[in-house]
């Protein structure tokens, strides 16, 4: 898979690029430093014939069709004519991209006249190449938690999820992914050089608050209560006692990953999100399209399973929940009213 990506990724830069610039230092390189001279020291990259990168320059759309069908091992680029108006047989990429169109990694776009083209010299955008990775390396993994200005109903929520997932992208401080942001060469870099070499990957969040597993944890949920004990892996058993005798019992998902945590499964009561990294500011949508924002990272909470002086609040227009490192999710409450959803009371060692 490495030499298959390595040739992959090269025909991209080979177009455009002088051959004589193989350089792993470059004088106009400022951030990324580790993953540029990585891929350029892996004959993945190279740079200009002045010497310099040229970081902040933008990819076409044409190369990452190229890249795609190259990674896949396409060889055979007989394809029926995709009727775009901007690209005729004999058209730079013209194969490639009939082939694309073919496999439906790609559709084009739409004039106001309702023809289609593809725009082959347009500049790809940080959604598409998030597509075009989720699809190319099959990244399945969806943490559901996403970022600010990517909801539900943006089109490439789920590509831009399971690359936060995978720790390939961490978004910007403020935040956001910037979708319809041209994709520059420098952030190229480091989504290939995550991809190739975990060491690239950044941690952004040090503390975990996973649930201790060799404890056991019991919540009121209104006439309820639900006592979590872990199982293997992400898996947890959830034993629902309700007041009047009845009761059930389930398994539940408690999953951690780069970009967060989740509790429960998305259609269940008892679900929430913790997006990392934990900082005051950060936010994030989670499953059910609400936004959720970090208040405070150190305050004190008291439940009657005891007073937690590290707890993390998190908010959003209905809801107020506190979570603690290696507990998680200790209480929960709609703010309208003060009604607690749910609450930590008790903790079995």
């Amino acid at each position: 898979m490495k030499i298959r990506l390595c040739f992959f990724v090269s025909i991209l830069f080979l177009s455009c690029l002088s051959s004589t610039a193989q350089a792993a230092d470059f004088p106009d390189v400022s951030q990324y430093k580790e993953e540029i001279k990585y891929l350029s020291e892996q004959g993945i990259i190279t740079g200009y014939e002045d010497g310099t990168f040229k970081p902040e320059k933008e990819l076409l759309r044409v190369h990452a069709v190229m890249m795609l069908l190259r990674e896949m091992g396409i060889t055979d680029f007989n394809a029926p004519n995709p009727g775009f108006t901007d690209m005729q047989p004999g058209d730079y990429g013209y194969p490639e991209v009939a082939k694309a169109v073919q496999l439906g990694f790609i559709d084009g776009k739409s004039a106001s006249d309702g023809s289609k083209y593809f725009d082959a010299a347009g500049s790809l955008t940080r959604a598409q190449m998030a597509k075009i990775m989720t699809e190319g390396y099959t990244l399945m993994e969806n943490q559901r938690i996403s970022f600010i200005d990517v909801p539900l109903t943006h089109w490439a929520n789920p590509y831009i999820n399971r690359l936060a997932t995978a720790n390939i992208t961490s978004g910007f401080p403020d935040s956001t992914f910037k979708p319809s942001q041209k994709l520059s060469r420098q952030h190229f870099s480091v989504f290939m050089a995550r991809l190739l070499n975990d060491e690239f990957k950044v941690k952004t969040q040090e503390t975990s608050f996973l649930p201790d597993r060799s404890n056991e944890y019991v919540y009121a949920v209104g006439d309820s209560t639900s006592t979590f004990t872990h199982l293997q892996s992400d898996q947890w058993e959830e034993d629902v006692r309700y007041s009047n005798g009845g009761g059930f019992k389930a398994t539940r998902t408690f999953s951690e990953k780069d970009n967060g945590i989740v509790y429960g499964e998305g259609e269940l009561v008892f679900n929430f999100t913790l997006g990392y990294p934990v900082k005051t500011g950060h936010q994030w949508i989670d499953q059910n399209g609400e936004l959720f924002t970090i208040t405070a990272t150190d305050a004190t909470i008291q439940t009657p399973a005891g007073t937690f002086t590290n707890a993390v609040i998190v908010s959003n227009a209905n809801y107020l929940d506190y979570y603690v490192p290696n507990i998680g999710i200790v209480k929960s409450t709609y703010r309208p009213t003060g009604l607690i959803i749910a609450e930590l009371i008790e903790i079995k060692k």
